[in-house]
């Protein structure tokens, strides 16, 4: 037999206004209706405890307190925090089930009651060590995503939702034992039923009333807790109050087997906002997106997941749209360089009115792992990688940010930027074409500087730096560039390449070591195709 735990948010409307506005806590707020903005829909704890009621008007409302916080319902805040919750669960158990979860009938009244999360415990408990341990990891992760929450756990998701409910008002999870529901239900009032009563779409105002009529005959009837109406025949029961009445017995004596309903697992984390009134600074709508961009972050921090791609859109005053593509390099969960990126994106086309809706979508993928070695210090962690790219590209753009691959071709220096994969090895390294030299064998330049050289590094300048090369004999005597000059000390070479002659644009280049007065050593190259004997000399690299 399996068992069930229960997250259970009260008042979702106020709650996830709350997760989007965090400074309105404890404040009396109100959220009303988003297209009259006459009717109150939800109250938080301290408006309710000012005389404001659900169902109330504004006017009515604001004249029991003047103090009032008055909020239009969000939906796109209302739909994100229903993920939010939604993800809490799976980052405990891969079989979740949103209670309420909207459908086409009825997906706004579902999505108000939608901050109520059931979770089959099967296999976890070896995880987490015990039930308790699974509740307080729920109650923590719940509040690491913006929620206080309650937990109740049973044999049977009726009594976990109830539990749920009283352990709100305690402060604490409920815990039921195994084959104990029947007995802990057994000292509640009737009214506790009301918490279990199916929140699916299929229910209707009439099924509500059944359920309501059920309650009262069973008062006049004398039966007043959960055991009393659990030691009724279940037969009459049915015969003589319906169909509804033989299901509250089932829920009442602890019997609900109702079997899970997973919920659908999203491929994207979308989370929005819309404003009282339209933005047109930057700054202001940065503001914004970080808010935003923190609770994405919080979110697949849940699932150990990182952010490989973000779309943000804007509704702009008139109802147009507009969307900007924002690329990520390495996926990272660093905010500061995510709003970098969006900055980047906004800044290359910033939208042509005033903004009165944010929504941000984060595609999700996995963080890159590192092996570490047994023989040598750990690196730096993946994840500072990947956020030091994502911060390249934001500064310098996409496109100039990658890994330095040869393209097809033979030319020596030529190269092209791929998307950087760390760990992943480099392309196959093209055909190497060996330079046959032209050197003079009675050319006296050539003593012990070309073995020397073989033993260090040449760092490569890219690109090459046009260089004046004077010469004397036939031979380089000063070179002058950007950074060095020098007569010539040492020379060695020419080497020469000559390759795809059979193309428009060969390559023909002669390639000289040169160690110059001013203590360096340095590779130059002479562009025999170049039709500008001006600009035909280059320095290649500096030997280190």
């Amino acid at each position: 037999m399996g068992r069930y735990a229960c997250l259970f948010v009260p008042r979702f409307a106020v709650a996830a206004q709350l997760r989007a506005e965090p400074e309105l806590r404890g404040c009396p707020l109100v959220v009303c209706d988003a297209g009259t903005r006459a009717a109150v829909i939800d109250v938080s704890r301290e408006a309710y405890r000012a005389g404001a009621r659900p169902g109330l008007t504004i006017a009515q409302a604001l004249i029991r307190h003047a103090d009032l916080i008055v909020r239009p319902l969000d939906v796109a805040a209302l739909a994100a925090a229903q993920a939010a919750l939604a993800e809490v669960g799976r980052s405990v158990s891969p079989r979740v089930e949103l209670v309420g979860a909207p459908d086409d009938a009825r997906a706004d009244e579902a999505q108000l009651r939608g901050g109520e999360l059931l979770i089959d415990l099967a296999g976890l408990e070896p995880l987490f060590g015990s039930s308790a341990g699974i509740a307080a990891a729920l109650l923590r992760r719940a509040e690491r995503v913006g929620f206080a929450a309650g937990v109740g756990i049973a044999d049977g998701r009726a009594t976990a939702r109830i539990a749920a409910g009283m352990a709100l008002r305690r402060g604490e999870a409920i815990l039921v034992g195994e084959g104990e529901d029947a007995a802990w239900l057994a000292t509640l009032p009737l009214a506790a039923l009301e918490r279990a009563r199916d929140a699916t779409g299929a229910e209707s105002v009439d099924y509500r009333r059944s359920w309501s009529a059920v309650v009262d005959s069973l008062g006049r009837l004398g039966v007043v807790t959960l055991g009393d109406f659990a030691a009724m025949p279940v037969d009459e029961v049915a015969s003589r109050l319906g169909k509804e009445a033989a299901q509250m017995w089932r829920l009442a004596a602890g019997r609900d087997r109702t079997p899970l309903r997973p919920s659908f697992v999203p491929q994207e984390y979308t989370e929005g906002t819309r404003l009282e009134y339209g933005v047109t600074s930057i700054e202001a709508l940065l503001f914004l997106v970080r808010g935003l961009l923190d609770r994405i972050v919080s979110r697949l921090a849940l699932a150990s997941l990182s952010c490989s791609g973000l779309t943000v859109a804007f509704d702009l005053e008139g109802g147009s749209r507009t969307e900007r593509a924002v690329g990520v390099l390495a996926p990272t969960r660093d905010v500061k360089t995510l709003t970098m990126l969006v900055r980047s994106a906004i800044e290359a086309a910033p939208p042509h009115a005033a903004i009165e809706a944010v929504h941000v979508v984060a595609r999700p993928d996995r963080p890159r792992a590192d092996q570490l070695d047994l023989f040598r210090p750990a690196g730096p962690p993946p994840a500072q990688l990947a956020t030091t790219l994502a911060r390249l590209a934001a500064m310098c753009g996409k496109e100039k940010v990658g890994q330095a691959v040869p393209p097809p071709g033979y030319r020596p220096d030529a190269f092209r930027l791929v998307p950087f994969v760390a760990g992943a090895p480099v392309n196959p390294a093209r055909p190497c074409i060996a330079p046959a030299s032209d050197a003079d064998p009675a050319d006296e330049a050539a003593p012990p500087l070309v073995g020397s050289c073989a033993t260090l590094a040449l760092r490569a300048i890219r690109p090459p730096r046009v260089a004046q090369v004077f010469l004397s004999g036939g031979r380089i005597s000063y070179v002058r560039a950007p950074g060095l000059g020098g007569r010539a000390v040492v020379t060695s070479g020419p080497w020469r390449i000559d390759a795809e002659w059979w193309s428009a644009a060969p390559c023909r280049r002669d390639y000289y070591d040169v160690q110059l007065s001013d203590g360096g050593v340095y590779r130059l190259f002479r562009d025999l195709a170049a039709s500008c004997a001006e600009r035909s000399w280059f320095v290649d690299g500096c030997y280190d």
